[in-house]
């Protein structure tokens, strides 16, 4: 049974940077999940169980899932204001909510979220500590329906790109963040494809780390559904898969920017 546990929510300002664009001045999705995690972060700080009260304590928080839905993508210089609450507990997974909004709190996006607590030296996921479930603030705040149930599985591949794992792709848990796995899964795909259309919705699932000189391969293949794709990125020397996400693309840029 899912326990609620109604987590004070915040809210971070940020205004899209040019190294935060693509070739069309818009914001790429890598760069705002960025911003929602980063507000996330700033979140979990007021209440004492940032990354680094965690590590503290041997442990690191670990992103497993996040689904985004985006309505419009901002523009180089403009500033938005990403809101951020816990919205639920279910067992070992922590979720949490997102809405990101324009200065005229017009709703660019949303993106519901899974996360984990890890065992820093052991690398292993761990029951919620009480540290955390004991924080208690009012609720206040509807969740997004919760990321469940299984992707497609990509049968064949399409599209395929390697890339080994460097210094600055790795972050403060000393694995490949998440936003790099994202960047390669949508730099497989065709050009013609990024330049062309939008990213409307994004289901992503972490399921492995990769470290230091791992070579990761990024694939990917139209799936059954009109301008759906199917990813895949795993390591090219065990196997082991390390994301699964499927993403749907919009070829209407008067609505998405």
């Amino acid at each position: 049974m899912m326990k609620k546990i109604g987590w004070q929510g915040g809210r971070s300002q940020f205004i899209v940077r040019s190294s935060e664009i693509d070739a069309r001045g818009l914001a790429t999705l890598p760069s705002l999940l960025t911003y929602m995690q980063e507000a996330a972060w700033d979140n979990t700080a007021t209440l004492g169980i940032s990354i680094y009260d965690l590590l503290e304590k041997g442990l690191t928080w670990v992103l497993q899932r996040m689904r985004v839905e985006m309505f419009r993508y901002p523009k180089h210089r403009e500033e938005l204001t990403v809101e951020t609450w816990a919205s639920g507990q279910e067992k070992v997974f922590l979720h949490r909510d997102f809405r990101l909004y324009s200065q005229e709190r017009e709703l660019l996006g949303q993106a519901t979220s899974v996360w984990l607590v890890m065992d820093v030296a052991k690398r292993q996921m761990v029951a919620v500590p009480d540290f955390i479930t004991a924080v208690a603030v009012a609720p206040g705040r509807a969740s997004l329906p919760f990321a469940k149930g299984k992707l497609p599985v990509l049968a064949e591949v399409a599209y395929e790109q390697h890339t080994t794992v460097r210094w600055h792709h790795t972050d403060l848990n000393r694995h490949v963040n998440n936003t790099w796995y994202l960047r390669w899964a949508l730099a497989s795909l065709p050009v013609e494809l990024l330049e062309q259309a939008y990213l409307r919705e994004l289901d992503i699932i972490f399921r492995a780390e990769s470290t230091l000189n791992d070579t990761v391969v990024a694939a990917a293949s139209p799936a059954f559904e009109s301008n759906t794709y199917l990813h895949r990125l795993y390591n090219q020397l065990t196997g082991k898969e390390l994301v699964q996400a499927k993403s749907n693309w919009k070829y209407e840029p008067t609505k998405l920017n």
